[in-house]
């Protein structure tokens, strides 16, 4: 193997001196860990990436090799700098896709020739796929507007048991598997 593909690597002596570096505490640097992986998640579920899991990912491994390479300050903001990058990098390599959001339903499905099909057919064909349980909640959780729908959120926390920002990344995960199924549709 190269040596410059070498030094690109994560390897379990870089994690664990990545860990190390988040705290010396292994329980603590564990726990850091999560929550650092879950507030980048989130921040690139917010900017509705489409694989916010693995570009989570290309971020810690990018700050995990920069570890002893470069003097970081401020970790929080490194991480968030590191991750616009990884995100402006995504928007350039990102094919074009469906939005979610912007696909309305028609109220009844009439039939249609196959080579008719719509972008609607598809969608509905994609939450059949679905588990029950995602299809209802990803229905229910769209099917409101403006007041109404932050107070529909927060009672389908609520029933959920669950905080607004888990029931958020529930619908974030939902959606992806909806594009995902839309583009092997359209391919």
């Amino acid at each position: 193997m190269a040596r410059d593909q070498r030094e690109k690597e994560l390897t379990t002596e870089r994690f664990a001196r990545f860990l190390a570096w988040l705290d010396p505490d292994r329980e603590l640097a564990a726990a850091e860990y999560e929550r650092l992986r879950f507030r980048l998640t989130a921040y690139f579920a917010f900017r509705k990436c489409l694989y916010a899991d693995e570009l989570t990912d290309e971020t810690i491994n990018r700050v995990a090799l920069k570890i002893g390479a470069e003097v970081i300050e401020n970790k929080n903001a490194y991480f968030y700098g590191v991750a616009r990058n990884v995100f402006l990098e995504s928007l350039r390599k990102e094919k074009r896709f469906v939005n979610i959001d912007e696909v309305v339903l028609p109220a009844s499905s009439p039939e249609i020739n196959i080579a008719d099909r719509s972008t609607g057919d598809f969608l509905e064909r994609c939450l059949e796929e679905l588990p029950s349980d995602s299809r209802s909640l990803i229905l229910e959780y769209m099917s409101e507007s403006k007041q109404a729908k932050i107070d529909l959120h927060k009672q389908l926390a609520d029933r959920l048991k669950m905080s607004q920002t888990a029931l958020r990344m529930r619908i974030v995960r939902i959606k992806q598997k909806l594009r995902l199924c839309l583009q092997d549709c359209m391919a």
